[in-house]
């Protein structure tokens, strides 16, 4: 299992070259989301708005290799008795593919960009998503050890705030982290990050 920091500048070109016609899509910073609705329809988000792109995979078995690449380069697999999974690219935006026979229209795959300058608690402040007095609730209860949840729909921000309320634990603390896909953007020293596997692998 391999991320963006271990690899060559060579090997991480030939990587975004595996990805076909979703490529440019991906280092695109302008688009949040690359969504792939069987191999003809590519739509992305982009300042809040999907969009329906020009962009097709050649047919339903490349969008299959396409996502069996992805997938693997983290150590996961998508099969007919795994056919739903959650995954990375390399460089930490998350995926999710769904194939036959739960995906009844071909495959599917939604890519979740990673933001390579994330937001900060000022940030947050400034588009009016929280105010200063919530901010500085956050980092007490962080500072006091106190048990937060963070839960939302698709998109709502929770990896966002959570990105946030991380930045008010102090350097000194070991950080043990177990996700899904790995998305956390943690910026202390001692982080021990962990990724969940599904019973069968």
């Amino acid at each position: 299992m391999v991320n963006a920091s271990e690899v060559s500048q060579d090997e991480l070109a030939r990587y975004y070259e595996a990805l076909g016609p979703i490529r440019d899509l991906v280092l695109d910073d302008s688009l949040t989301e690359v969504m792939v609705n069987g191999y003809e329809n590519i739509y992305v988000e982009r300042s809040g708005k999907i969009l329906l792109t020009d962009r097709k995979f050649d047919d339903e078995n490349h969008l299959l290799r396409v996502i069996d690449f992805i997938v693997s380069a983290v150590g996961r697999r998508i099969d007919f008795r795994t056919p739903m999974v959650d995954a990375r690219l390399l460089d930490g935006s998350r995926v999710n593919a769904v194939i036959s026979p739960i995906a009844l229209d071909g495959p599917m795959l939604t890519i979740r960009k990673f933001s390579r300058d994330p937001f900060q608690a000022e940030d947050l402040v400034n588009f009016g998503t929280v105010t200063t007095e919530a901010v500085g609730f956050l980092k007490a209860c962080v500072m006091a050890r106190a048990n937060i949840m963070i839960s939302g729909g698709t998109g709502t921000g929770k990896t966002t705030l959570l990105n946030v309320a991380s930045s008010f634990i102090p350097p000194d603390e070991r950080i043990v982290t177990i996700e899904d896909a790995a998305e956390l953007q943690l910026h202390q020293e001692h982080v021990c990050r962990m990724e969940s596997r599904p019973p069968d692998l």
